[in-house]
């Protein structure tokens, strides 16, 4: 079955995919009562789902029975489309008998997923199927990993359900229920809701007597004191580990200096150096990857002879490459990661995203091209984790910090270097 738009791999592949799974409640008793008028509703309804799916730029890639499998691009298309599925058949319902009318449950995933032909399957497909099944009449029920994705692009109001066990779903899942109708739900032992969109009733405004509110003034006064003493503090501390690593970088140059240029008469220090611009030339190769699989004391063909600094860095760029790999899966193809390679004076737009099968996307002018760490640059790999950390929520665990000050240290990237140290200083701020 051609479906609209293609997959964007083909027979054989895996990609990142936003599945959604539906079913009808009660079918089979449905079908025992009237077979022919519950399969005339069944089309019915699979018409105007087929519809709404095309209208969301998504897939229908077959039926199970009585419910359909669709593939979206993104997950905030999958969840913006069973919103809108939902809510319509609950519309239409209200104005029908309740023999004319089906109720349908949803489940909605990200995930891996294995492309044949025009069928997808694997682990993403079956979380999305145990997912529907965890709904309620009516109702949709997402995934941590989409509510992560979804949270604040889709307005809607969610009740944690917590780790649920799966059939044939070897751990534990949390999954969230989305509320079509928040102002008649009810939270009895269903959880608490996780985040809301919907207006509330504006509640009435208090009133505060002359000494209330001086009192309030008075506490807002000290609390902003405090506040800008942290600040400040922080800010101090940080300035000071800034010059203490400016003068481990000096002792440094002094001993290279001291010893000629003879690297291996340098002492073995715990850490690799800050960020520096070495006056060594720059490696011949790029490859990353190799790098990192290193052990210490295997000749290195990519690296300079510098032994003692190929190992440190060797210990810490791993933790940058896995945190890089899974932070560009929050990217999609619709919404990808935009980085800024910098060379000299000319900025150049990167717009990339990844999929669990760590091969790297990008957007190019209108086209997708794939490819791996290898096949890009030093500075290229360096853009893009500068802007996927800025991007990052949350804090940065300190060894990717440490893992992307290596590799701008190893691959003498000073445009590298001076972003991350702007970085460290707006999130010691923060």
């Amino acid at each position: 079955m051609e479906t609209t738009p293609p997959l964007p791999v083909g027979p054989g592949q895996r990609m990142l995919a936003a599945i959604v799974f539906t079913d009808v409640v009660s079918f089979s008793a449905r079908m025992q009562e009237d077979e022919t008028a519950t399969l005339a509703l069944l089309e019915r309804d699979f018409a105007l789902m087929r519809t709404l799916c095309e209208k969301h730029e998504g897939s229908v890639l077959k039926t199970t029975g009585d419910g359909l499998l669709l593939y979206f691009s993104s997950a905030v298309l999958a969840v913006t489309y069973a919103q809108k599925m939902q809510r319509y058949f609950a519309e239409t319902a209200r104005d029908q008998p309740g023999e004319d009318a089906l109720v349908h449950r949803v489940g909605v995933h990200l995930g891996d997923v294995f492309v044949n032909n025009d069928d997808v399957m694997g682990d993403g497909v079956n979380i999305a199927a145990r997912l529907q099944a965890e709904a309620e009449p009516g109702g949709i029920c997402i995934s941590q990993t989409v509510y992560d994705v979804v949270k604040n692009k889709v307005e809607l109001e969610v009740v944690k359900l917590g780790p649920r066990e799966l059939k044939n779903i070897s751990d534990p899942m949390p999954i969230y229920r989305i509320l079509l109708e928040p102002q008649k739900r009810s939270l009895s032992g269903a959880g608490q809701p996780a985040r809301s969109f919907v207006p509330a009733a504006k509640p009435a405004e208090p009133t505060f007597s002359n000494t209330q509110k001086v009192m309030v003034i008075v506490v807002l006064v000290v609390v902003l004191g405090f506040g800008v003493q942290w600040i400040l503090e922080t800010h101090r501390e940080h300035e000071a580990a800034l010059l203490k690593s400016r003068e481990e970088v000096a002792k440094l140059d002094a001993v290279l200096a001291a010893t000629g240029g003879k690297l291996d008469q340098v002492p073995k220090q715990s850490v690799v150096p800050p960020p520096a611009t070495p006056d060594t030339a720059k490696p011949e190769e790029y490859d990353f990857a190799e790098v990192i699989r290193r052990q210490p004391g295997e000749p290195n063909r990519a690296a300079r002879s510098d032994e003692w600094v190929r190992q440190q860095a060797a210990q810490r760029m791993p933790a940058l490459l896995v945190w890089l790999n899974t932070a560009l899966e929050r990217y999609g193809k619709d919404g990808p990661l935009v980085a800024h390679e910098k060379t000299g004076t000319i900025t150049k737009e990167i717009r990339v995203f990844t999929s669990s099968d760590r091969k790297i996307y990008f957007a190019e002018g209108g086209a997708i091209r794939q490819r791996t760490w290898n096949n890009l640059s030093p500075a290229t790999t360096g853009a893009i984790a500068v802007d996927a950390m800025e991007d990052a929520p949350g804090s940065l665990p300190p060894a990717v910090m440490e893992g992307a000050e290596a590799f701008a240290y190893y691959y003498e990237l000073p445009v590298m270097k001076e972003e991350l140290r702007k970085l460290r200083v707006r999130r010691t701020l923060q």
